[in-house]
């Protein structure tokens, strides 16, 4: 008996893990791939647009303030670029939550969108009204939390993780840029 229960956690922990998106851009599960195309119409006053996998960045050796599952996008207009969208995992009470981060040409944070939380607790973080911190950022500034970046009832370990991960992804794409890479 105590094998099956064994075995079933295992099972439990494997699902868990692989909940998390490693995948690219373009295989997203529907009601993912459905929310990132709404925001980005929106953000960008466009109706199609492509959305282009930037691959041999090797991302994934980055692991800046417990980031996991980067990737990055470019995003298109008419064979214009508009922007980045730049997809990451940071770390929760108990579990990874998923999200996209989109920067306009200049790299400035256009949006912040949690894509998919997975824990119980913490979910405040996915509050219009607290994301819209982020807009207008660029290159990592002003972006420390509990100074630039109010914390919010609830999220005590969500909410900095976030900023952190945000903090990251904005100093990285700069990065990135300013090396040519991108």
């Amino acid at each position: 008996m105590k094998r099956l229960r064994d075995i079933i956690q295992l099972v439990v922990i494997l699902v868990l893990m692989s909940g998390t998106f490693g995948a690219m851009a373009s295989s997203f599960p529907k009601s993912v791939q459905k929310k990132i195309d709404k925001e980005v119409r929106k953000i960008f006053t466009v109706e199609d647009f492509t959305m282009d996998d930037i691959e041999n960045l090797n991302l994934n050796t980055v692991n800046g303030d417990g980031l996991r599952n980067l990737h990055l996008s470019t995003l298109k207009s008419a064979d214009k670029s508009i922007g980045f969208a730049c997809f990451a995992s940071s770390k929760g009470r108990n579990d990874f939550f998923d999200y996209m981060v989109v920067f306009n040409e200049k790299l400035e944070i256009q949006k912040v969108v949690v894509l998919i939380y997975r824990s119980s607790y913490g979910g405040e973080i996915m509050a219009k009204s607290w994301l819209k911190q982020f807009i207008g950022k660029v290159k990592g500034e002003e972006m420390e939390f509990g100074k630039d970046i109010d914390g919010i009832s609830g999220a005590t370990i969500s909410a900095p993780s976030m900023a952190k991960g945000v903090k990251a992804v904005s100093l990285l794409v700069s990065e990135l840029k300013e090396n040519g890479k991108i």
